[in-house]
């Protein structure tokens, strides 16, 4: 497959985060691309994007064949950028792009950590995820031509580092250091997802039916901390929050089925969620896969010095 068969796109969930992200690199001067951005119907996200000649907005219902068979209709490619909620729909999804014939690709839900590692199910978290990629494995057979591509990211700490999600906080100076705060971990700026998808959507032979690592640069706790007091960002120094990770994994999974007896439906917010999330990617003994640096794909990455700014620029 060439990038000449790849023109026409259809981005799922184009409204999120992800998908603005996507859409935005997509949409680049000269870029080859038309796209046909997805919102969900009943969906109440404002449309983030001025008008384009190569952009038009179309709403979904994910819960009938009909109207994604019409959504898909003379397309070449799928992406799939939307929440993992929405992946209950991914049987519909998939049968509807394996009976329309220009579809030849398929950018899975993920976007995330590494949701193809052994161990991934044991956080729970990525259940959503793992069952979409089973539903499109099982399916995606039916067609010869028809392939599919995961693009695995880590976590977008230029995004969470503002929100104070991630363990680096601006508002009180301080980052978190799980356990030794050693272990090493591979993270992207949220941007990453628009530049791996235009890589993978341009010379899609060279993704075909795999999980594709991209990441900007790995590093650890300690390194991070060491990191920002020698560049002096603020003028102040960074301080440690020390928090062990003894009887941590064990506390999250209980608090995760008391929600799952509880009907929660909102877990992303959820405290189990966040300490499932946090474990898997502070796990001394990289059992998640929260390290990733080996198999990040050839001329992705940044230098340190480039991080570094990055970081002065996110921490401000």
């Amino acid at each position: 497959m060439s990038n000449n068969d790849i023109r026409n796109i259809v981005i799922l969930g184009a409204t999120g985060p992800i998908g603005i992200e996507i859409t935005k690199a997509l949409l680049v001067a000269g870029s080859p691309f038309e796209i046909t951005a997805v919102r969900r119907v009943n969906a109440s996200t404002p449309w983030p994007f001025p008008p384009n000649p190569h952009l038009q907005e179309i709403t979904v219902d994910y819960t009938s064949t009909t109207s994604l068979k019409q959504a898909f209709l003379d397309q070449h490619a799928i992406i799939e950028a939307f929440n993992p909620s929405t992946t209950i729909h991914q049987e519909r999804i998939i049968q509807a792009a394996i009976k329309t014939p220009t579809i030849k690709h398929i950018i899975t839900p993920d976007f995330s950590s590494d949701t193809f590692h052994q161990n991934a199910e044991e956080l729970l978290i990525f259940e959503p995820k793992i069952r979409a990629q089973r539903i499109l494995e099982g399916l995606i057979g039916q067609r010869d031509d028809l392939h599919w591509t995961a693009i695995i990211t880590g976590p977008f700490f230029d995004w969470a580092i503002p929100k104070n999600l991630f363990w680096i906080s601006p508002t009180t100076h301080k980052v978190t250091i799980f356990g030794s705060g050693n272990q090493r971990i591979s993270m992207s700026k949220l941007d990453m997802v628009g530049r791996a998808t235009l890589a993978v959507l341009t010379t899609p032979e060279n993704y075909l039916d795999r999980p594709a690592y991209f990441a900007d640069y790995t590093i650890s706790s300690n390194e991070v901390l060491s990191m920002l007091n020698e560049t002096h960002v603020d003028g102040q120094p960074w301080t440690v929050n020390a928090i062990a990770l003894d009887g941590w994994l064990k506390t999250a999974t209980q608090l995760w089925e008391k929600d799952t007896a509880d009907g929660v439906e909102d877990r992303l917010n959820s405290t189990a969620y966040r300490m499932l999330g946090t474990y898997g990617l502070f796990d001394e003994e990289n059992q998640y896969g929260a390290d990733f640096s080996d198999r990040v794909e050839a001329r992705f990455g940044m230098g340190r010095e480039e991080f570094v700014e990055v970081l002065r620029s996110v921490v401000g």
